[in-house]
């Protein structure tokens, strides 16, 4: 790998790294909600995937590394732990939470499909990271229904 690419690829896994730790908080922030209980099981289901993709991407930095010259990617854990505060602090509603985490579920999807691109198609890595997309991209369709499904039913009674 270039040392350019090297850069690059050490950016993306941070990035990746940080959006999964932003997931992990925001989950466990959105299950203190009074407002949640009907939607428990998916929140639960995100934090803990969460953390295992936060273990497996650390694998992956782990398995690079002696290739690469860069900090921890646990340096990152306070910055991401605020940034998510910040995004459910004033957030209440079950359509509301759903959106910010659905923002979050689409940015992370993102980084996936870049990071992807600096791994070879048929390592152990790239399927990992592929398994993560499909997962990721599960989170986010429920969560489109959970934020539709409400708007729905609110529209339908108005319309009666």
């Amino acid at each position: 790998m270039e040392d350019s690419r090297k850069s690059d690829f050490v950016q993306a896994i941070r990035a990746l790294w940080m959006e999964q730790k932003t997931r992990e908080i925001l989950y466990l922030e959105a299950l203190k909600k009074d407002s949640m209980g009907p939607c428990r099981r998916i929140l639960s289901q995100g934090h803990v995937s969460a953390l295992l993709f936060q273990k497996e991407i650390r694998w992956i930095y782990d398995y690079f590394k002696c290739f690469l010259t860069d900090k921890e990617l646990g340096d990152t854990n306070h910055i991401a732990s605020r940034a998510a505060m910040q995004m459910l602090e004033d957030v209440e509603e079950k359509e509301q939470i759903a959106t910010c985490l659905k923002k979050i579920e689409a940015a992370t999807l993102q980084l996936y499909k870049m990071l992807r691109t600096y791994v070879d198609k048929d390592s152990e890595a790239r399927l990992m990271l592929d398994e993560h997309l499909v997962r990721i991209s599960e989170f986010y369709e429920a969560l489109c229904k959970l934020e539709v499904g409400t708007r729905a039913r609110i529209g339908y009674t108005a319309a009666a």
